[in-house]
């Protein structure tokens, strides 16, 4: 990794633990050290489609960086919709921290291959990021203790100069970032990615993976990707086709990462 591509917050590897978001809700659940929990899962793209995927059964430890491949149409993105609770399941369980992905979405980020937001919408990257916190304290609610996570998250994925800019001039690397840092802020310990790198310049891609796969960042990651040159950086591998997922590589104790 080129160092010049990345923001100097990478350069002290103790700078890099996430931020402090002390207006999250309180964790009930214990989720025994699981992060991702599936059983029988079947699942359509859209109500009364063809099932995507069936018989699907998994679990991903908390802290593990797992990849999903499989062929276009293989119904990954299907797949992530439905942990992430936006598609309704046919039949099956999932489980995320414990709980069923509805009862705990404060704790879960799901960010589409291709992320679109309202054409000139008069939103600025800083707002934007700030969102994060709606997940805890509502949208008409003060939040008090955010700016500090708000800096933090902008700080890690080098966003600082570009917190001023409307999110509708931003590049598809800048928005990608963007979205990141609001999880950042959110608290999210759980990252649903739907190709994550498929449009990114290499700066911005240079910064996401840094960010993503930094051992001191503590998140748990599912992460959909056509990338084989990607794959050794992972903890554990899911591949989905024609209707089936299987396990190719899966974490072997504490999960490691590579900075």
């Amino acid at each position: 990794m080129h160092k010049n591509f990345l923001p100097s917050i990478f350069e002290n590897p103790l700078s890099a633990i996430l931020p402090a978001v002390p207006y999250a809700k309180e964790k009930k659940v214990d989720c025994h050290g699981v992060a991702i929990e599936a059983e029988n899962l079947a699942c359509s793209a859209q109500p009364g489609f063809p099932l995507a995927f069936h018989d699907v059964n998994f679990s991903i430890p908390c802290g593990c960086r797992a990849a999903l491949i499989g062929p276009n149409g293989s119904g990954k993105s299907t797949l992530l919709r439905t942990l992430a609770g936006l598609n309704p399941l046919t039949k099956g369980t999932v489980n995320l921290l414990g709980v069923a992905p509805q009862f705990g979405r404060s704790r879960i980020a799901y960010l589409a291959q291709r992320p679109q937001l309202t054409p000139f919408f008069p939103l600025q990257l800083r707002r934007c990021v700030q969102m994060g916190t709606y997940a805890h304290h509502g949208w008409f609610e003060e939040c008090h203790h955010g700016e500090a996570a708000i800096d933090k998250a902008l700080e890690l994925l080098d966003l600082k100069e570009l917190a001023d800019r409307p999110v509708h001039q931003l590049s598809g690397g800048q928005l990608q970032r963007t979205l990141l840092a609001r999880a950042t802020v959110q608290g999210a310990e759980i990252l649903l990615l739907d190709e994550p790198f498929a449009a990114l310049d290499t700066r911005s891609r240079e910064i996401v993976e840094s960010f993503l796969f930094h051992s001191q960042n503590s998140f748990t990651v599912l992460m959909a990707t056509h990338d084989p040159a990607e794959l050794k950086r992972f903890d554990c591998i899911l591949e989905l086709n024609h209707g089936t997922l299987k396990t190719l590589h899966a974490c072997a104790g504490h999960p490691h990462r590579h900075d």
